[in-house]
């Protein structure tokens, strides 16, 4: 074997290397990932949709009820690790929520989900059956895959969301009372409403109302 040839087959065998190692470590930091990795990934996610978010109109009670199922900015990418981003606009096409979203490397449910309207920011980490909501830098509980809500002192039961995927509206109930109903679009519907039969709810039950429906209509869009 020539000088030449040995060098570059000693180049190819050390740079194959390098790159063996590199897609370990980049399998290691991202399959369960600690609460660091995730505290990064989470101020990444919201720089990369700042833009967006400079862009999102007040929000008050009338945005709630004007809100659509469709959204603009979409981008997903589908690999070893899945993200996603995008704006819900109202039935007026204006900009009420961003979003970003990443899926780890798991054989189980391990994703999280930043979320923002002009005035509250979401953020969810899902790790197998359990998903555990943090409102304006407040945990609040734990969503179960039932869209049971439960937190609190005593872990009580705060709200619920309708998990019947055979069916196009979803009733949200924040304590005991009814506040208002996810509807799921029909195909070829354009530009549908997000929410009916909207009910008066206070600042809190309206935040707790609108973080449930976000979760399903994130999780929605990136299945399909």
């Amino acid at each position: 074997m020539s000088p030449l040839i040995f060098f570059i087959a000693l180049f190819a065998g050390g740079l194959l290397a390098v790159l063996a190692l590199y897609f370990v470590y980049f399998a290691l930091i991202h399959f369960q990932p600690g609460k660091g990795k995730i505290r990064t990934d989470l101020k990444k996610m919201k720089n990369e949709i700042a833009p967006y978010i400079d862009e999102l109109i007040p929000w008050n009670k009338e945005e709630l009820e004007l809100m659509s199922s469709n959204q603009v900015k979409q981008k997903i990418s589908r690999g070893v690790i899945t993200t996603a981003e995008g704006v819900f606009n109202s039935i007026y096409h204006e900009p009420l929520i961003a979003y970003s979203y990443k899926k780890y490397i798991s054989p189980k449910r391990n994703e999280v989900i930043y979320a923002r309207t002009s005035n509250h920011e979401f953020v969810y980490r899902t790790k197998k059956d359990s998903t555990e909501l943090f409102i304006d830098n407040q945990k609040v509980g734990v969503i179960n895959n039932k869209g049971l809500l439960h937190g609190g002192r005593r872990n009580r039961l705060l709200a619920r969301i309708n998990k019947n995927e055979n069916e196009l509206e979803l009733p949200i109930i924040i304590g005991d009372k009814e506040r208002g109903t996810l509807m799921k679009p029909e195909s070829g519907s354009v530009n549908p409403r997000a929410f009916q039969f909207v009910g008066e709810m206070g600042k809190n039950e309206e935040a707790v109302f609108l973080s449930l429906a976000v979760l399903e209509l994130v999780k929605d869009s990136i299945k399909k």
